[in-house]
């Protein structure tokens, strides 16, 4: 009988087609039908039944069971016991205090609304490539199952870290032990009164401890059959605990869905608490890219040459607004909504999250001078190295020297100044023919990285300090190109791209091996014991997404997994440079059957 006023309403979506499954590209915002009631925080709140807050939200169950794709019964016998159990522990709390969703019931819209916008992107997307598709038949249901629940309890952590509620006589609810609404039927509650203890930095997984108390056992049997992944994906989704290598699909599609609905909140709502505090949810974002980016951008390897991240004794700086820059690309390409629209925005954020430290009251940016920089170089001061760094196995080692730059912008200033008259006369002398070394390097950024090259080196002076005549470098010359012409000759290195691989990144990848036959320039991978190295700055040269090109590879399952467990990205030293990159699987290239290896200081990560 519990679901029983649910079907009444849901009968007439049987002969609805204007949602069908798979037609919608793009995101429909269902019409709200939300109680009017303010958020009476004086009075407290009126505890209501969880049928009479489903009917309240009836217009985004429909769409629910639209995008589910069964009919009403298979609806109310395998979705709606979750909605109800997750319902019925949450019962009419709000989601924030004063933000997004923070009316009565803002948490119960809030979870529905996610679940929904991750469950209708499940139509494009394509879950255990690695599959057949036989088995990837089967296991879709329960993907798309797993990712409704994760968007279901994606904060579900704020009614357990955020609020504590009480009754008229001041009894607190205990949220690890029973549900809310378990509980004020014990009570006999009739108002429900509500304590705010925001956090600066959210602790997502606490979710996990309220999830046995929402998720029913014959939904966690259903989604562990077969022994498939599923409920890990789910877990680390709602955790807020996932790794970079995982490719957690289900984590993308939630984020994706819950930066959406709370923007249309905000948007609707005019952010009435501010904008930069309202759009603190924002800074797990952030900081997930600055982990991801940690990982796997080459520019960011901790005190490399002209790396965004500087370590030092006195802590962790990020170059600014070059680093901030890069984070905001990275989430543009992930397709979450409403990002900041500039750097200092999202320093603004993450300054009101505590996850970095100003300078000084009225001074945000710091001025560091690392080893090497001719001038200082504005940065922002993170609160702890660890807040980046604890993803990276091992960690990375600290300058032995303190970084930030002990001097006013005065004095910045004034050296800048006097630059720019011997700049000037530099400028003013190369144009009367003379030749001036200029007094710093320029500019290069660091998203148009090239690999190392080797330039040849004849034998008879390698390491003698001492130039051969210029007829014996012309003879030598010729000697190693006819030789690696010989070379190229009798070994001939191509792309064996399986048929399921994205063709772009084939084209890209082919361009890549093809390097190998070519003389006149240096190789852009590196053939290896175990397969072929192809750091990821070839596919940053390229102009290639380096997340995308990863994910395509091990969709196609071509990278070479190593120990059990590892991650794809490996980190060898090559050329007296820590390179990270992809081991191509031998198989997949043509050529590599015998062929000489490159001697390569492995170290993989």
């Amino acid at each position: 009988m519990a679901g029983v006023n649910i079907l009444k309403y849901l009968g007439w979506l049987g002969h609805d087609r204007q949602c069908d499954r798979g037609r919608q590209s793009t995101p429909i915002c269902p019409q709200r039908s939300l109680p009017q009631t303010a958020h009476t925080r004086d009075g407290g709140m009126r505890p209501r039944s969880v049928d009479a807050i489903l009917d309240d939200n009836r217009d985004i169950l429909g769409r629910i069971k639209l995008a589910y794709g069964g009919d009403a019964n298979a609806f109310a016998k395998e979705m709606l016991p979750l909605i109800r159990k997750y319902t019925a522990y949450v019962n009419v709390l709000p989601a924030t205090q004063d933000r997004f969703f923070s009316r009565p019931g803002g948490l119960v819209r809030l979870g529905l609304e996610t679940a929904f916008f991750a469950l209708q992107a499940t139509d494009s997307q394509i879950f255990a490539g690695r599959s057949t598709i036989s088995t990837r038949r089967q296991l879709e249901p329960r993907w798309r199952f797993g990712t409704f629940a994760a968007g279901l309890c994606a904060y579900l952590y704020r009614a357990l870290d955020t609020v504590v509620v009480s009754d008229a006589h001041g009894t607190v609810w205990q949220p690890y032990q029973t549900p809310l609404g378990e509980w004020m039927q014990t009570h006999e509650v009739d108002r429900l009164f509500v304590r705010w203890s925001e956090a600066k930095q959210e602790c997502r997984s606490l979710s996990l401890f309220a999830l046995p108390m929402i998720l029913p056992i014959d939904t966690l049997a259903y989604l562990t059959h077969d022994g498939s992944t599923i409920v890990a994906h789910m877990l680390a989704a709602i955790s807020g605990e996932v790794r970079y290598q995982d490719h957690n699909v289900i984590d993308h599609l939630v984020n994706r869905a819950s930066t959406l609905v709370i923007h249309r909140d905000l948007r609707d709502a005019d952010a009435p608490a501010g904008r930069a505090r309202a759009r603190a949810y924002l800074a797990r974002f952030l900081l997930n890219a600055m982990r991801e980016l940690v990982q796997s951008h080459q520019g960011w390897v901790p005190n490399s040459d002209r790396s965004r991240m500087w370590l030092g004794r006195d802590g962790l700086f990020l170059l600014w607004p070059n680093g901030m820059s890069d984070i905001l690309t990275l989430l543009e390409d992930e397709g979450l909504y409403g990002l900041p629209a500039s750097p200092a925005d999202a320093m603004e954020i993450l300054s009101d999250a505590g996850i970095i430290l100003p300078m000084s009251s009225d001074e945000p940016v710091w001025l560091i001078r690392p080893p090497g920089a001719p001038e200082p170089l504005e940065a922002l001061k993170l609160v702890t190295p660890g807040v980046v760094l604890a993803v990276l196995h091992p960690p990375p080692v600290a300058l032995d020297m303190d970084i930030a730059a002990y001097c006013t912008r005065d004095e910045v200033r004034a050296t800048e100044n006097d630059t720019k008259p011997r700049q000037a006369k530099a400028a003013s002398s190369q144009v009367q023919g003379e030749c001036v070394a200029p007094e710093t390097p320029p500019d290069v950024s660091d998203r148009q990285l090239s690999l190392p090259t080797i330039p040849p080196m004849p034998a008879t002076a390698a390491g003698t300090g001492i130039e051969p005549p210029a007829g014996a470098r012309q003879g030598k010359a010729k000697k190693v190109k006819n030789t690696q012409s010989m070379q190229s000759a009798s070994k001939s290195y191509s792309l064996r791209a399986p048929i399921r691989l994205n063709p772009g990144i084939a084209n890209v990848l082919r361009a890549i091996v093809q390097t190998l036959n070519e003389t006149s320039l240096p190789p852009a991978c590196y053939p290896m014991a175990s397969g072929l190295f192809v750091p990821l700055d070839a596919f940053v040269a390229r102009q290639v997404d380096v997340k995308m090109g990863i994910r395509a590879l091990a969709d196609a399952n071509m990278l070479v997994a190593g120990p059990a467990g590892t991650e794809p990205v490996e980190y060898h030293n090559l050329h007296g440079k820590q390179l990270a990159g992809m081991v191509i699987a031998r198989q997949f290239i043509e050529g590599m059957d015998g062929a000489g290896e490159t001697p390569i200081n492995s170290n993989a990560g």
